[in-house]
């Protein structure tokens, strides 16, 4: 029977994102239920998850945080919930004004709208329409949004592949590579567009004197300098705006993600009094149907209020350094699994050797009721990035649930785990066992009970014969899942095969027994493919260490069985030689 887990993922997979579903089911992600605080309940269990991840920044100021909670109240209690568009809404303007004194009046003017994307679109519109150029630089590794617009600044080959052409007049250097964007740099750019602390790409820090420079080269070339402070806005990096601790001012700058509380969609693009002459000589540049609507905007201004008062920053700096000593001490006491930390602020990412052991970890973070992820364009770093209001004890929990995982997947790695799974594996996960029984005994059992070595199976050791199984009961570590299988008996062992469904396109479970000098040699191979893409090895990551742990297991009772059925009283005791040391 299928679990209401599998329902919503199979209902996710067949009406809105396939491998998401797949990754979030084979992650073992709960049911979302309420959240609090740096804690969501899982629906189904009841067991609350701690966040050290905050969802890219949307949930930057936490779960439903009181004061935001309330400001969302006291707006629906008014009544003032629609925007008319041509009346003044008292809301959005004391909004828009407490933006340009969060930025000492540098950056006076702004604009409200939804999304992130939308809004980087409206500041290339403003650069375009200041400089006359139609030219825009941006750094390879970025993420910006996924507007045509935004996809075409990151230039991913695999989105130009499958979505191009991209825009023209778009063009890429490297982050933090001062020589390649001054030769970049001429008089066709309008605008260099850069993220403080580049997230999606590993959270990559720029080097130092580096944005100070690009501010001024920019400044040389008569190029704007724009930057995207979706997830360095509102303290994240220690200061209100990340800019402001890299001593620059950028003629624009694009907020949102936790601008909206973490509730309501909220974003803007904050200007000079310079490239805001484009309202006046065309009015009807921007438009956004609901963009700055009177919830939203009551919302961001209490955003605004927390991020700035005096103890909110001050508790940002304080978890943040807790957080850079302890990754920091963290890699450095397992290089074999972390090839780098890197980080600013509460915003840390730990770069691993690989996917697979990227997807390791973070299945077995879920286990223990913590949550992260992984950067978008570099799925090797895992994300340190926990919502700012977590406390000191929660933090401490989840960096220390960190620390035991790394410390397990490192002695993994290196073989040394005592009585432990064997280090993350892709398919195919393979063992082979020699045993001092013959073939045909060790061949009875498995006819007997064909799925006695299939680690994917709720009941190994039920009796069954060859054929499909319509609804066959299996399990990914802990969860129960469901799916269409076959069984097929042949002369030197078993074959299990998955039918291709929304989690499998292909799943393979082979067990070969032959005769080794007297005794069975029994060889194990399980191979699958979830047609998940670029998610492929991080999903392998978690699949091989449930599948391996699995059947490490099962093979140790198969063979405590054989060994029980030859020393029973009666039976024939084997003439080959003690077992042989497994080969795995």
């Amino acid at each position: 029977m299928r679990t209401r887990r599998q329902r919503l993922a199979e209902t996710k997979a067949a009406h809105n994102h396939p491998a998401y579903a797949k990754m979030a089911f084979v992650m073992g992600c709960g049911v979302q239920g309420k959240g609090t605080g740096s804690r969501v309940l899982d629906d189904d269990e009841g067991t609350p998850y701690l966040a050290l991840f905050d969802q890219y920044g949307n949930q930057s100021f936490g779960y439903s945080h009181p004061r935001i909670v309330a400001a969302v109240r006291d707006q629906l209690d008014t009544g003032v919930l629609n925007s008319t568009k041509i009346m003044f809404e008292e809301v959005q303007i004391r909004l828009s004004e407490r933006l340009a004194e969060a930025t000492g009046q540098l950056l006076p003017y702004s604009y409200l709208a939804n999304g992130g994307g939308e809004t980087i679109d409206n500041a290339l519109k403003l650069a375009r329409a200041a400089t006359g150029r139609p030219g825009v630089i941006s750094a390879r590794g970025c993420f910006h949004g996924k507007t045509f617009a935004t996809l075409s600044a990151s230039d991913r080959p695999e989105h130009r592949e499958l979505l191009g052409p991209f825009m023209p007049h778009f063009r890429q250097v490297g982050f933090g590579d001062l020589d390649e964007l001054a030769a970049a740099l001429d008089d066709t750019v309008a605008a260099v567009l850069l993220e403080p602390v580049q997230a999606e790409a590993g959270v990559i820090v720029p080097p130092p004197g580096y944005l100070q420079e690009v501010r001024r080269l920019c400044t040389q070339a008569g190029a704007l300098l724009v930057l995207d402070e979706m997830q360095t806005a509102f303290g994240r990096c220690g200061t209100f705006f990340a800019y402001e601790q890299f001593g620059v001012t950028p003629d624009l700058v694009c907020v949102g993600k936790a601008f909206g509380g973490g509730l309501l969609p909220l974003s803007a693009v904050l200007g000079t009094e310079r490239v805001w002459e484009v309202l006046r000589v065309l009015p009807s540049t921007f438009g956004s149907s609901l963009g700055g609507n009177p919830l939203s905007c009551r919302v961001g201004l209490e955003s605004l209020a927390i991020a700035s008062e005096e103890a909110f920053l001050s508790g940002v700096k304080e978890r943040a350094r807790t957080i850079d000593e302890r990754l920091n001490a963290a890699a450095e006491r397992h290089p074999g699994i972390v090839t780098e930390h890197r980080g600013l602020g509460m915003m840390h990412g730990l770069e691993f050797t690989d996917g697979a052991t990227a997807g390791l970890v973070l299945g077995r973070l879920l286990e223990e009721g913590v949550t992260s992820t992984y950067s978008l364009y570099h799925p090797n770093v895992l994300r340190v990035q926990p919502p700012m209001v977590i406390s000191e004890d929660d933090l401490d929990h989840g960096l220390s649930v960190l620390e035991g995982i790394l410390a397990e997947a490192d002695a993994h790695r290196s073989g040394t785990a005592a009585g432990g799974p064997q280090a993350a594996e892709l398919s195919p996960v393979t063992r082979t066992v020699r045993l001092p029984h013959p073939p045909g005994r060790v061949l009875d059992l498995l006819h007997a009970r064909p799925r006695l070595l299939d680690p994917f199976a709720a009941d190994t050791g039920r009796r069954a014969g060859e054929g499909p199984v319509a609804e066959f009961a299996g399990r990914l570590g802990d969860d129960a899942v469901v799916w269409a299988d076959h069984t097929r008996l042949r002369a030197d062992g078993v074959l299990l095969r998955a039918e291709p469904d929304w989690l499998w396109r292909t799943l393979e479970r082979r067990v070969t027994v032959t005769d080794d000098d007297g005794g069975s040699r029994v060889d194990v191979h399980v191979a699958w493919d979830t047609d998940s893409g670029a998610y492929e090895d991080m999903l392998g990551g978690r699949i091989g260490f449930l599948a391996g742990t699995r059947l490490d297991e099962l093979i140790t009772a198969l063979t405590a069985e054989l060994d029980a059925q030859a020393h029973a009283p009666g039976e024939a005791q084997p003439t080959t030689p003690g077992r042989k040391s497994a080969d795995t």
